[in-house]
């Protein structure tokens, strides 16, 4: 199990500041789970994404993270080359048996037949699907079938999926080859719902801003939260979206709850994990990215003014019937 890292800095955080922001109830809808029982071919000791967690632990750290809080959650497993790719997902529908308000979509990689996602979906009643990038020959510039075959887009519009997505290429959302081919698969497969990673990957504000109207204009498409901690991006989603598509996530644990924040800068982000310099004219601590996250999104609801029911719908509400209307329409 991996120990959570929190500190007195961060209980002051959310006491002071977040506290009063988060309803009672929270869909987390990008969290990842992981086993070292699952490494297959990796070798070496667990670094990086490799931190065991299970559903228990998300609860124990939700108990120190949002204090209680009801929590529910959209686990996405989490990729790693070289991994036993089945066994995680068969572990992670086990796993998620105790709370059948959770959801999993299952880790998909370009070389699994259309036959074989089908039969794992219908036996472990998988919400969806989990491509990633890393699976692609060229992870930074790939187009989406290159990390997700049409023909597994064929079985989420058949059977009536969710498909989470990581937008590949350098401008996430505002690259054109993405646009294409967005508005291709969204129109002929209408019954696939597309649930865009990291406010459609705009971690930097000037990709929302050149994506966004193209955005509103897709059907099928919904988004998660999940580490950006740029103000603007967020603004920009929340303005000018239908807020019904908007559903927080946190991409805990890896990346939300690092020590640090996502930084934007030029035509990049990146993270930055604080400084250790001395800092005599401010408190140079760093806390959680998540609560960097959920910093900005309190501030975007202050500058939009969001009424109470807006809030509690983007935490849960939006989740909750997204998750009902997907298990209603599903033919498996």
């Amino acid at each position: 199990m991996y120990t959570l890292d929190y500190q007195p800095f961060d209980q002051e955080i959310w006491e002071k500041e977040l506290d009063d922001f988060i309803p009672d109830r929270v869909y987390d809808m990008h969290t990842h789970m992981w086993s070292e029982k699952h490494k297959g071919n990796l070798v070496g000791p667990p670094s990086g994404l490799r931190l065991d967690i299970d559903y228990q632990d998300h609860l124990s750290w939700a108990n120190k993270l949002y204090p209680g809080r009801e929590m529910h959650y959209l686990i996405l497993g989490t990729p790693i080359i070289g991994m036993d790719i089945e066994s995680h997902n068969v572990w992670m529908a086990e796993e998620l048996k105790a709370d059948p308000e959770s959801a999993i979509n299952m880790i998909v990689t370009p070389d699994m037949t259309p036959e074989y996602v089908a039969n794992q979906v219908k036996k472990y009643n998988f919400l969806g699907l989990k491509p990633y990038r890393i699976f692609a020959p060229d992870m930074t510039h790939c187009r989406i079938h290159e990390f997700l075959p049409e023909s597994l887009i064929e079985v989420a519009d058949d059977l009536g999926l969710a498909i989470t997505m990581h937008l590949s290429k350098p401008t996430g959302p505002a690259d054109p080859d993405n646009q294409k081919d967005l508005a291709y698969y969204t129109k002929r497969y209408p019954r696939a719902q597309w649930i865009l990673a990291h406010c459609a990957r705009a971690f930097n504000a000037f990709m929302m801003e050149e994506a966004i109207h193209f955005l509103t204009d897709l059907p099928n498409i919904w988004y998660d939260t999940s580490a950006v901690n740029d103000l603007y991006s967020h603004f920009l989603l929340m303005k000018h979206e239908d807020r019904s598509r908007v559903m927080f996530g946190s991409d805990n644990i890896a990346a939300g709850c690092a020590r640090g924040k996502y930084i934007t800068y030029g035509r990049a982000w990146t993270y930055y994990e604080g400084t250790t310099e001395t800092t005599p004219h401010c408190d140079p601590r760093a806390t959680l990215v998540v609560y960097e996250q959920l910093r900005q999104e309190k501030q975007v609801a202050e500058m939009l003014n969001l009424s109470p029911l807006e809030i509690e719908d983007h935490f849960s509400g939006n989740a909750r019937r997204f998750l009902g209307q997907m298990r209603k329409n599903r033919k498996v």
